[in-house]
């Protein structure tokens, strides 16, 4: 089944703005009117997101979790996505973070590029590290520390779905603002950023580094905003 459609979700949410981009920390507004374009297109494109951050099971987190909580070496760590969707029919699961921030200003700029590349690199390498098996269990015997009050209603009946199912990675970034700085966001550069820290996470875990998925790397202007995606 066809991927829903990343880039003319966030074409809708960014042209019915009317300031909240404005703020000093937009990303829950669009967090939230993401949700809500996925959900009027579930209709038409098969695909309905979740309406809850679903926790998944990583072996490269972007925060190692305390000893006291979890052995993340052995049993990987836990993630909260952004959003999670799933197709009505069939079993595919889509799962999508994101990030967004304003363009840096003047002499700010660049180090506000690199601050956003690596926390998008840590995104992406988080969903590399993508366990179904360990997900699903972690959704069947939560613990203190992953846990809420719809896991019942929400989490279990797809148990058996997603350990088996088919999933799809999609990460992206979304400038808000300014130039987008083409050696900082080039293909290569973030291919080598996600290699690095795929590596990084693999030595603390005392693992083989495998080689990275073929990532999809693509860019486009959405009005006066840049956005980035990685699929795989």
């Amino acid at each position: 089944m066809k991927l829903p459609d990343i880039v003319q979700a966030f074409k809708a949410v960014c042209s019915r703005d009317t300031g909240a981009l404005l703020w000093g920390n937009p990303e829950p507004w669009i967090h939230a009117e993401l949700f809500a374009e996925f959900k009027k297109q579930s209709q038409f494109s098969g695909w309905v997101p979740f309406d809850v951050e679903v926790p998944y099971v990583t072996n490269y987190p972007v925060q190692i979790p305390k000893p006291s909580n979890r052995d993340w070496k052995l049993q990987g760590a836990v993630k909260w996505v952004d959003l999670c969707l799933h197709t009505m029919n069939g079993n595919q699961w889509c799962w999508f973070e994101f990030k967004v921030r304003h363009a840096g200003e003047l002499e700010r700029a660049q180090k506000a590029a690199l601050e956003a590349r690596d926390a998008f690199r840590k995104d992406i390498v988080a969903l590399l590290g993508f366990d179904a098996n360990a997900t699903g269990d972690i959704w069947q015997e939560y613990d203190f520390f992953t846990t809420a009050y719809w896991f019942e209603s929400i989490l279990k009946p797809h148990i058996n779905e997603v350990r088996v199912g088919k999933h799809h990675f999609i990460s992206a970034f979304l400038q808000l603002g300014g130039e987008m700085d083409t050696e900082i966001w080039s293909q290569d550069a973030i291919r080598k950023q996600v290699y690095s820290w795929q590596a990084y996470r693999c030595k603390q875990r005392g693992a083989e580094l495998n080689e990275s998925k073929n990532l999809k790397i693509t860019s486009c202007p959405i009005g006066y905003h840049w956005l980035i995606l990685v699929e795989w």
